[in-house]
């Protein structure tokens, strides 16, 4: 895996990135080819660019890893297939993976590729991390928000290689549970194509009264290089360095360092080199809250949330970028030449890869200076074009002979041509010819409403309603429940981010894999974080036994039918009203403001068009982000059971109980025919029922 028991993961958006990265000594590349790449607006690869980037990666024996790590819509799942196949053909290494219902696919289709779970399925425990093991993936790469302890334990007891980020960008929000450029501007983080709105400034309002701006949700970037000895000894395989959006110069100086303390890991890390990575790039400086559990106002850049470090770069970040073969491959070299005979000459690296190739001319007697083995040597060693540099050179010549210098110099380009040819060779992996798999599509039948609650308050009066079938509500409140006897399912919402609970009904909602593999003995319903954007990934969910799936809130009613047309597994749910939770924050907001909601107080956060966002205190400090407008479809509710699902929820959060009465009330009239009204202009959105995302 390189010159150390961990491997050093480069970025690279285009091929000047990736030979930057290959110069400055990582041990693998991942780069993003074709579409479904999570950095849309990265430079990316063509497929012939590929297969060049892939053949450049290997003579240095560098591994190359392709990202397809987006949430892929049903009508592209063929295309999304075709994408993969193309990658493995190619010769890559491994592909990157956030849809589960892709990767079950690729796993029988490409047999021989590794997988690596990306970072936007969430992972944060090892029963993830074993759900994905079995799903077939060799890799995962966890959530950034993990602290050295939390990582030590699930690699300890993984199997598949764990990998984690060591610099750079971090989120706000754990990375793929964000929606707020989803929701706001219809670009999809989960698709690519963040447009960064965390990034903006923000008032921070405390029961309507402002107490201060800034940009509230932009955090610092990532720094562990001083931590490299403490991931080794936890047992992490991969150090990843965030950039695929960054320049040539950004990823060489990055990369370089982080092998200098890779190479020398009991090193201590100078102030030069601290200064080098901020003069590359940083947000007022860097971070390394999430591993030390250090959180608050240090992990943020409130006051600029742009790059202010003037991007500058030492000389030999500068020539590691420039294309240049700079880091050499050491070779040995042997020539023979005999009198009546052709030159032969050997290359031979440090593994014992071995290529010969003899010349064209037939050695003769010198009719004026002959060749000796000094100027033979001298010849053979004009290495300087190539990615090698000869370590030794020995030369066995008779006497009195020659053979022309053009000869000498083509038989030392076709050897060290053949010695690329030899170390890039590889075996692409298989590529199957198997096609997907569609259930027929369920019978109709009745649509029924399920309502999710945040408090006792709500859920009375949701139970109260009689109209709803299944209640969500999270474990406190289902204890303070056991007096209902009616005919509404009670289910336990289990917590956003995965951690093992005391639940007392024998029903649960769950928000991830770990969470189904943990809870899978109850009965289990899928929430929207699954993020489930098509028909396989619902299968894929479903085969772990769950009674409903509920469908991501970026698919539009045409991707929503297209799944049900497909999948009949489990009841297919959607969210018909609600504020949707922008983001989910490990980094409470407020409290890096210096305030706290357990302190008492409504928080809200207001953008520059007057919009306002309120903030949610949550499980163990976590803070979540509401949309300043909640989802409503009451009167459009024909065309949402169009759409063949089974169920619509209502998402309760601020609302009091008066409002949850009237909202069901109003959803239930509708699903029995009777006309409903819409919201009072411009209090309400539709989410992403028309109009979807990128």
């Amino acid at each position: 895996m390189g010159r150390n028991s961990m491997e050093l993961l480069a970025p690279a958006g285009g091929p000047e990135a990736l030979k930057a990265a290959v110069q400055s000594g990582a041990d693998a590349v991942y780069l993003g080819a074709g579409s479904f790449s999570a950095r849309a607006g990265a430079e990316n690869f063509s497929f012939e660019e590929l297969a060049e980037a892939v053949r450049y990666c290997h003579v240095y024996g560098v591994k190359v890893h392709c990202a397809l790590n987006t949430l892929i819509k049903e009508r592209e799942l063929e295309a999304a297939a075709e994408t993969a196949a193309a990658i493995c053909r190619a010769g890559a290494d491994a592909i990157i993976i956030q849809d589960i219902g892709l990767a079950r696919h690729l796993r029988e289709m490409l047999p021989d590729i590794e997988l690596h779970a990306s970072t936007q399925m969430t992972v944060t425990s090892i029963e993830g991390v074993r759900v994905l093991e079995e799903a077939g993936f060799d890799r995962v790469v966890l959530a950034r928000e993990l602290s050295l302890d939390e990582i030590k334990r699930i690699a300890e007891a993984a199997r598949a290689e764990i990998e984690v980020f060591v610099h750079g960008a971090i989120c706000m929000c754990y990375s793929g549970q964000c929606l707020m450029s989803s929701i706001l501007g219809g670009r999809s983080g989960n698709r690519g194509r963040c447009a960064q709105p965390c990034r903006l400034g923000y008032t921070l309002l405390e029961d309507g009264k402002e107490r201060g701006s800034a940009h509230i949700l932009s955090p610092k970037d990532m720094a562990l290089i001083r931590h490299l000895k403490e991931l080794r000894d936890a047992g992490v395989s991969s150090l990843k360095i965030e950039g695929r959006l960054k320049s040539a110069e950004y990823v060489s100086a990055v990369t370089g360092i982080y092998r200098k303390y890779l190479d020398d890991i009991d090193a201590e890390v100078t102030k030069k080199d601290m200064a080098e990575l901020k003069s590359a790039f940083s947000r007022s400086g860097f971070t390394d809250g999430y591993l030390t559990g250090r959180l608050g106002a240090d992990m943020m850049s409130h006051d600029n949330p742009a790059n202010n470090s003037g991007s500058v770069y030492t000389a030999e970040a500068k020539e590691r970028a420039s294309g240049k073969y700079v880091r050499k491959i050491p070779i040995n070299i042997f020539a023979s030449l005999r009198e009546g005979g052709l030159l032969s000459v050997t290359a031979y690296d440090e593994s014992g890869l071995c290529v010969s190739c003899v010349g064209n001319a037939v050695a003769e007697k010198a009719l004026k200076k002959p060749l000796d083995a000094e100027r033979l040597k001298e010849q053979l060693l004009k290495l300087g074009s190539t990615p090698f540099e000869a370590e030794s050179a020995e030369a066995e010549i008779d006497e009195g002979i020659t053979v022309p210098v053009k000869d000498i110099n083509d038989t030392r380009r076709r050897l060290c041509a053949a010695l690329e040819d030899e170390l890039a060779r590889r075996t692409p992996g298989r590529v199957k010819d198997i096609g997907f798999s569609y259930d027929a599509p369920a019978a109709p039948s009745a649509v029924y409403l399920t309502a999710e609650v945040m408090t006792e308050e709500q859920a009375e009066a949701v139970l109260r309603s009689g109209a709803v079938k299944r209640l969500y509500a999270p474990a406190d409140i289902c204890v303070k429940l056991g007096w209902y006897r009616g005919g509404t399912e009670i289910v336990t919402k289990t917590t956003d981010i995965f951690r093992p609970e005391k639940i007392h009904t024998e029903h649960v909602s769950v928000s991830s894999p770990a969470a189904m593999r943990y809870y899978g003995e109850k009965a289990v319903y899928g929430d929207f974080r699954l993020n489930v954007y098509n028909s396989r990934t619902a299968a894929a969910l479903a085969c772990h036994g769950l009674r409903s799936i509920t469908l991501s809130p970026e698919l539009n009613l045409h991707e929503i039918r297209d799944i049900t047309d497909h999948f009949s597994g489990a009841d297919v749910e959607v969210i018909g009203y609600g504020y949707l939770p922008l983001m989910i924050m490990k980094n409470c907001p407020v409290k890096a403001m210096g305030h706290c909601a357990k302190r008492g107080g409504s928080f809200s956060l207001r953008d520059r068009e007057g919009l306002e966002f309120k903030a949610l205190c949550g499980d163990g400090c976590r803070a979540v982000l509401l949309n300043s407008k909640p989802v409503y479809t009451a009167d459009i509710i024909e065309k949402i059971v169009n759409s063949k699902i089974n169920c619509v929820r209502l998402n309760f959060t601020v609302e009091n109980s008066d409002n949850c009465g009237k909202i069901v009330s109003a959803y239930r009239d509708a699903l029995d025919g009777k006309k409903a009204g819409p919201m009072r202009e411009n209090t309400f959105t539709r989410g992403h029922f028309r109009r979807g995302v990128l």
